[in-house]
């Protein structure tokens, strides 16, 4: 599958390869059933570009909020229930069906980021002052928790900076 050239995209599987961001975004679904990519882009957005408004947010999360509820998290859920035995199925063939459906996954989730970032291009006036990245990112990831009725706890804090920590390392 081709996919546009995406700034946001690139940026995301940097960040997810980062020590500590995956089990960050584990907890943070679990707990809250966070939507990574857009979490990412909430963090992306502020680092590299500022704070996003509260219509912006929301009408980026529709644009989004079928597609990953209707694709990605039955994809996801799908293959998480393949790690186990399904009846007397070959386990090697249901493995290598579980690999595919990764990868199907994954070109359905970079669907969800080309269409989250569009039209949202991270500043081209060089890098942004540090400590106020930092703020515009956590507002935006604060905003998220917000749309989602969802409230952040110290564990939740501490996740999100550990994003946002590894996301700066990356810009």
């Amino acid at each position: 599958m081709d996919f546009p050239s995406s700034p946001f995209w690139d940026f995301s599987l940097a960040l997810y390869g980062t020590d500590g961001v995956p089990p960050a975004c584990l907890r943070l679904q679990e707990r809250h059933g966070i939507d990574v990519n857009f979490l990412f882009f909430c963090i992306w957005r502020g680092l590299s570009a500022g704070p996003l408004d509260a219509e912006t947010l929301r009408e980026r999360h529709e644009a989004i909020a079928d597609w990953h509820q209707i694709v990605v998290r039955h994809l996801r859920s799908l293959r998480q229930r393949l790690k186990e035995p399904v009846g007397p199925i070959d386990r090697d063939l249901a493995q290598a069906l579980r690999a595919r459906i990764q990868k199907i996954e994954i070109d359905a989730e970079h669907v969800e980021q080309v269409t989250l970032s569009a039209g949202h291009v991270p500043s081209t006036e060089g890098k942004r002052d540090a400590i106020a990245a930092r703020r515009d990112a956590a507002s935006n990831v604060e905003a998220y928790f917000v749309l989602l009725r969802a409230s952040q706890d110290d564990d939740d804090r501490r996740d999100v900076e550990i994003l946002i920590a590894a996301a700066q390392s990356l810009l």
